[in-house]
């Protein structure tokens, strides 16, 4: 027996060596915000305590199918062992130690760091999930974000995160913050970037709806870039900062008219002359489903001067007033589909 006991300890401790060492190995994504840091360190001393005591069973196991192993059918029952010996105590000594000592850390310490809002941000974003994209404003800058989420390394950024339709999620994967975007309410997450980066350089660095919401939820997804402070300001200053679209016509404008039906728009092709501003008439016939329209300079351009009606229910309709622009062909679709709804706006 005691030379079992010995062999099962050998085990359980060269499984313990290992299990931490693997525990101390960089296999985790690399941090991307003051909050994604004390979520890894609080993940890392989880996983330092729990490997005793998952090589301990493992041990066990694994001794006992070796040692004790038996070939066809058994003959007699096995051994009985009744007692209060000293292992029995002493693991849940130790077991409870730990239960007690995750509670206090990182339980009662840490988390309440990780959850904290802060009262006076340096920057707040509103960001607001439907099926199947988010929508970004900068409330506070008088800015609609467009194709992307753009935040600042080094300040402390405040997201307030809603909901039009169904329950969501606010999952940027850099910044290990993870919180569900519900209808009529609003959550919040703050954080400080600590590195700058881009989607196009890292695949940590997106939106992602983290909540099953529907059709296409796998798609639901925008690029995050977050850009060193100076270069944020910069892109603030170029970002434009005309008053969102008008609820009526602007006088010789000229008009035009779209409308939505069972998730397409009527048309995949407007025209409009250089130079002029237009205004767009939208229809949406959908009961029940959010549309919108938006002009993009391009299919991953930036967002045409806030040329953006809201994310609303059908049946609705919504007029867009789009300034002047010179020829080219520009891209409009709906927000909330734009895989499925969207079409040329061809200036001339």
């Amino acid at each position: 027996m005691r030379r079992d006991v010995a062999r099962v300890g050998l085990l359980w401790l060269g499984l313990t060596v290992l299990g931490e060492l693997l525990a101390q190995a960089e296999l985790n994504l690399a941090p991307g915000s003051d909050k994604a840091e004390l979520i890894r360190g609080a993940f890392t001393t989880l996983l330092v305590i729990a490997v005793p005591v998952f090589t301990f069973v493992v041990a066990m196991l694994l001794y006992s199918v070796i040692r004790f192993r038996h070939a066809g059918e058994p003959t007699a029952a096995g051994a009985t062992f009744h007692g209060r010996g000293p292992i029995p105590i002493i693991w849940f000594a130790i077991t409870s130690g730990l239960a007690i000592l995750i509670m206090v850390y990182p339980g009662l310490i840490e988390l309440p760091k990780v959850t904290a809002v802060a009262s006076n941000p340096d920057l707040r974003v509103k960001v607001t999930g439907v099926q199947w994209t988010w929508q970004v404003e900068y409330p506070d800058l008088g800015i609609q974000g467009g194709q992307e989420l753009v935040v600042p390394v080094g300040r402390t950024v405040t997201f307030d995160i809603t909901s039009l339709d169904v329950v969501h999620s606010f999952w940027v994967p850099a910044f290990m913050m993870r919180i569900d975007a519900v209808p009529g309410q609003t959550t919040q997450v703050t954080l400080t970037p600590t590195r700058a980066g881009s989607f196009a350089d890292d695949r940590t660095f997106r939106l992602q709806c983290s909540q099953l919401c529907g059709l296409d939820h796998a798609r639901m997804m925008l690029p995050v870039r977050v850009l060193p402070a100076a270069e944020f300001d910069a892109w603030i200053k170029a970002q434009p900062k005309a008053p969102p679209a008008g609820a009526t016509p602007v006088p010789g404008a000229t008009e035009s008219s779209l409308s939505a039906r069972n998730i397409q728009f009527s048309t995949g092709r407007l025209e409009a002359p250089a130079g002029k501003p237009i205004t767009i008439t939208f229809d949406n016939q959908d009961a029940g489903i959010v549309h919108n329209v938006a002009i993009y300079e391009s299919a991953t351009g930036p967002l045409v001067d806030q040329a953006r009606t809201p994310l609303e229910a059908g049946p609705i309709t919504q007029v867009l007033n789009v300034p002047a622009l010179p020829a080219g062909a520009y891209l409009f679709r709906c927000d909330a589909h734009p895989t499925q709804m969207v079409g040329v706006l061809e200036v001339r």
